[in-house]
C-alpha cells in the first residue's frame, strides 16, 4: 500500500529521483575478481551491528559512512553506518536510496527509499559547529536525542523495480518479496541501517547455487544533500559527488564507526558537508559456500 502522507507532486518526485538516483552515465565497470562475503548465520536486521565486522570493511570519506555486504543462499545483506552527527542529518531529514545493479554495473533497477524525507521533523539545521585539533565536538547538547527519536520514527520505506513488491510500506510490515529494513541510533550514537534482500526479489528464485558464484553485482548509498543558501542558485546537484566503489575499512572506534565515522571536516567550511549530495558503490561478486 502506499501511504497518503507520501503523495508529493510530480515535479517532486522526479527532483527526488534525480537527486538520490545511483545512475551513471559512465560505462559500468564488472565486478568480476572481487569477492564477497558468505553470511554463515542470518543476519538479524535490528539495527544493531553486532552481526557485522567491527570496523565496517568498507568506508567513503566523502559521504562519511562505513557499509559492508554479504549473502547466504536466499538473501543479500546490507548495512551502512554513520557516527557524524551532520550525515546522520542528511539522512534522517533528506532521506537515503539505496540502489542494486545485479549486472555489478552502475545502472541500478531496484530501490529501497529508506528513510523517507522528512519535512516535518523538528529538528533544525545548525547555523554553526565548534572545530578542535581537526574533530568535530558536540553541535546541540540535545541534537543526539533529536537524532535518536528521528531515526525511532522512521517507520515507511518505499521499493521501486523489485519482484512482487513496489511501492510504500511500513517498517512494520511483512511484504510479499520478504525484503526488510530498519534504522536505529546505538549505544555508541553510530547511525546504523540494515536490510535484507531476499534473492527472489532481484533475481526471481528462491537461491543462489554454485553457478553464481563471482556473478558480479553492486550495491549504491546515494543521499542528498540540502540546499546551500550561499549559493547563488541555491541548488547543490553538483556538489560533493562521490563514487567510492569500495574503500578499505576507515579506523573506527566503538562498534564500527567513531563520530566522525573515520573522517574530519576542514575547519574553514565545517558546515560544507550538510549541502553535499553523494553517492558510495560498492561492486562485488556473489559468494557460495556448499554446504
Amino acid at each position: 500500500m502506499l501511504l497518503k502522507s507520501w503523495k508529493v507532486g510530480a515535479g517532486s518526485a522526479l527532483l527526488l529521483i534525480f537527486f538520490l538516483s545511483c545512475g551513471s552515465s559512465k560505462h559500468s565497470r564488472k565486478a568480476e575478481g572481487m569477492p564477497g562475503t558468505w553470511q554463515d548465520q542470518p543476519i538479524m536486521i535490528d539495527g544493531d551491528s553486532k552481526d557485522w565486522p567491527s570496523p565496517y570493511p568498507n568506508f567513503d570519506a566523502k559521504a562519511m559512512i562505513a557499509y559492508a555486504t554479504s549473502n547466504d543462499k536466499e538473501n543479500l545483506y546490507i548495512t551502512m553506518q554513520a557516527g557524524d552527527e551532520l550525515t546522520q542529518l542528511k539522512i534522517l531529514k533528506q532521506g537515503m536510496r539505496v540502489s542494486i545493479d545485479t549486472s555489478g554495473g552502475k545502472e541500478a533497477s531496484f530501490h529501497i527509499n529508506f528513510p523517507m524525507p522528512n519535512d516535518l521533523d523538528p529538528i533544525d539545521l545548525p547555523q554553526s559547529v565548534h572545530v578542535k585539533d581537526g574533530e568535530n565536538l558536540h553541535l546541540n547538547k540535545q541534537l543526539d536525542v533529536k537524532l535518536s527519536k528521528s531515526a525511532k520514527d522512521a517507520n515507511q520505506f518505499s521499493l521501486d523495480g523489485f519482484y512482487n513488491c513496489t511501492g510504500g510500506y511500513m517498517v512494520s510490515q511483512t511484504i510479499p518479496c520478504g525484503i526488510k529494513v530498519i534504522t536505529r541510533i546505538d549505544e555508541y550514537k553510530q547511525l546504523v541501517w540494515e536490510a535484507v534482500v531476499p534473492f527472489k526479489a532481484i533475481y526471481g528464485k528462491i537461491m543462489i547455487d554454485s553457478k553464481d558464484a563471482g556473478k558480479p553485482i553492486s550495491v549504491c548509498f546515494a543521499i542528498k544533500g540540502f540546499k546551500n543558501p550561499a549559493s547563488k542558485n541555491n541548488d547543490n546537484s553538483g556538489n560533493g559527488i562521490s563514487n567510492n566503489t569500495g574503500g578499505t575499512g576507515a579506523n573506527l572506534n566503538g562498534r564500527g564507526a567513531n563520530r566522525g565515522a573515520g573522517g574530519t571536516r576542514a575547519p574553514e567550511n565545517p558546515l560544507q558537508h550538510l549541502y553535499d549530495n553523494t553517492k558510495t558503490w560498492k561492486q562485488f561478486g556473489l559468494s557460495y559456500k556448499q554446504n
